[in-house]
């Protein structure tokens, strides 16, 4: 019997102000995904739904976005996780460099608000360094900061797992189920969590344990969580990882968040790649896309074990805040992710 693939994508950090989709980023990945080799389109059927209603052959996962909409929702009405662009966009006017300078021009002047004048770096180099520390920084490390907060990693799990369970339940009897996953930026980070959560034995998840997820909804996605769980048991083995896709890796940031872990690599030991489902084998799992000038990616493959079930590779994927936003747009990130997608997904 043909096993079923299912292919989940999940973005990470935005350094942009404005409203918007990810969609669009991932059907247009998708779309250069089947260039690259269109017999992905009958190896991932079409069976799923976006949360803006169009059919797609892969679960397209959205978390901390505030859609574009007239009128504008007020922020009682948006998800808590979507409440965070809307903060961080106050945090930046209110004291991004660009607006502090109106005080010095005259604008809202006050005694109690002096800059220098005559600072390091000169005017130049300044230019080319703040909308790096104003848009990566801010917006989008603080994303990651958010993260790493018991309540904005609880809140953000509880969007990104409802949107994966409630659209694999339809597969829940098949025999031979395969998940492929690409994460970029957070996003990888999210895709590891859920996957360790999955093939992890001896530690219940963080997401099982939280105590706050009452609402009826939240336990019927506990229920789907711990039914996966089950088919991925050593024995049963119905549910397996297909391949795990990732750009601009902040594993090595993350991995200081667990005690035992931070122990682990104290002692200069690999993590045990096999509790996100990688078998050391010939054939890869997990391949990995960084790039030097990428300032928020990491290389990450020598921190695990497994080595032959991993793979990474250097590209050159931008200059600045591109180096960190347009993987999906490299052509060897194309190439090579499509290559493992046809290849795992037999």
């Amino acid at each position: 019997m043909e096993p079923v693939n299912i292919l989940i994508m999940i973005h990470g950090m935005s350094p942009e102000s404005k409203k918007q989709s990810p969609f669009e980023g991932y059907d247009n990945f998708w779309k250069a995904l089947v260039r690259q080799n269109s017999r992905l389109e009958q190896l991932f059927p079409h069976n799923f739904t976006g949360l803006d209603s169009q059919p797609r052959n892969f679960i397209g996962v959205e978390w901390g976005n505030e859609y574009p909409l007239s009128p504008e929702p007020s922020v009682d009405n948006l998800r808590e996780d979507q409440r965070l662009r809307r903060a961080q966009n106050f945090v930046d006017r209110t004291i991004g460099y660009n607006h502090l300078r109106d005080y010095k021009n005259g604008s809202g002047s006050s005694d109690n608000n002096q800059q220098l004048i005559w600072d390091f770096p000169p005017g130049i180099l300044r230019s080319a360094i703040f909308p790096l520390r104003e848009k990566i920084i801010t917006r989008g490390f603080g994303d990651v900061v958010y993260y790493t907060s018991e309540e904005g990693e609880c809140r953000v799990r509880r969007t990104v797992y409802h949107q994966v369970l409630s659209q694999i339940d339809q597969f829940a009897t098949e025999p031979d189920v395969r998940m492929h996953f690409i994460g970029d930026s957070l996003g990888v980070t999210l895709c590891h969590d859920f996957l360790f959560g999955i093939f992890t034995r001896g530690e219940e998840s963080g997401y099982i344990k939280d105590k706050q997820y009452k609402l009826e909804q939240g336990e019927n996605d506990k229920e789907q969580f711990l039914k996966w769980y089950e088919k991925a048991r050593p024995g049963a083995n119905t549910l397996k990882l297909g391949s795990f896709t990732s750009t601009a890796s902040q594993i090595p940031l993350f991995l200081m968040r667990k005690q035992n872990l931070v122990n682990q690599l104290a002692n200069e030991e690999e993590i045990d790649a096999r509790g996100i489902g990688i078998i050391d084998s010939d054939r890869i799992q997990w391949q990995l896309f960084f790039d030097v000038d990428d300032l928020l990616g990491f290389a990450t493959r020598k921190l695990y074990n497994c080595q032959q079930a991993l793979r990474e590779i250097q590209v050159n994927s931008g200059t600045g805040i591109d180096a960190h936003t347009s993987y999906w747009k490299n052509d060897t990130v194309i190439r090579e992710t499509a290559a493992l997608l046809t290849r795992n997904a037999q």
